[in-house]
């Protein structure tokens, strides 16, 4: 495992390479969904590394244990020069979930590129659209496309309710098909719920109920404003996601 790398890396020079954000809870840690997103953006975008799967689960399970992670996040980087694992405090809190986030819209607009599809480690467009929303009394920003229709956020996938269907953006559009969202769609299959995925013009977001926004380690967050427009705070779907995830 490295903890460095040279001014040579195409890390360091391009901003190469892919990442995941794993939640470790009570020291447990569920790897698949993951270790499958990393592995195919590595074929698909053709990193160079030669570390198999089955090593890099060792070397973070070995990593949780040696030293004592309990409930931390926790990043595998892997490119050129090798592989780096690393952990940070969760920032989600009971208050966090009590308020729920407050959403503005990106003045980023972006293009039709694969790269979105995958976790990269350039991922300075979060980050400018994350400390917009910072600076401006919002917790996220959203992306949206050049016509205008929702992406995904900054860290996070999104979600919205109209009497008792979920909508959500298409997964063909240009944004990450987050581990979490993922989870919700299997489970809205087994609960009946009706899902649709879809293109969700900007312009539409003042006709639904409820939206709320997922990641690895928030699970699900209520969203009670978008810009200027206030939604319920509370929704008898979303509780029922809720309780799944809270409990797989």
């Amino acid at each position: 495992m490295k903890n460095n790398l040279s001014f040579e890396s195409s890390l360091a020079k391009f901003g190469i390479g892919l990442f995941e954000t794993i939640k470790v809870k009570e020291g447990k840690v569920n790897l698949s969904l993951h270790m499958d997103r990393i592995f195919n953006s590595i074929k698909e975008l053709n990193i160079n590394t030669n570390y198999k799967r089955e090593f890099l689960e060792s070397e973070i399970l070995n990593y949780i244990e040696e030293h004592n992670i309990f409930n931390k996040a926790l990043r595998l980087t892997i490119f050129d020069e090798g592989y780096n694992i690393s952990t940070r405090n969760i920032p989600y809190n009971d208050k966090s979930y009590e308020k729920g986030f407050k959403l503005n819209i990106s003045p980023i607009k972006r293009g039709n590129s694969i790269l979105y599809k995958h976790k990269t480690t350039n991922y300075f467009e979060n980050i400018y659209t994350k400390n917009y929303a910072d600076s401006n009394g919002f917790n996220d920003g959203i992306f949206t496309d050049m016509n205008n229709d929702i992406l995904e956020c900054s860290m996070s996938n999104i979600f919205f309710i109209k009497e008792n269907v979920l909508y959500t953006p298409s997964n063909d559009l240009p944004a990450l098909n987050g581990t979490t969202k993922r989870r919700i769609l299997e489970a809205c299959d087994e609960f009946n719920i009706k899902v649709r995925e879809s293109l969700i013009n900007i312009e539409e977001i003042k006709n639904f109920d409820f939206v709320f926004v997922t990641n690895a380690l928030m699970g699900a967050m209520k969203v009670v404003q978008i810009e200027d427009i206030i939604y319920d705070k509370k929704n008898q779907l979303f509780e029922k996601i809720l309780a799944y995830l809270n409990e797989s």
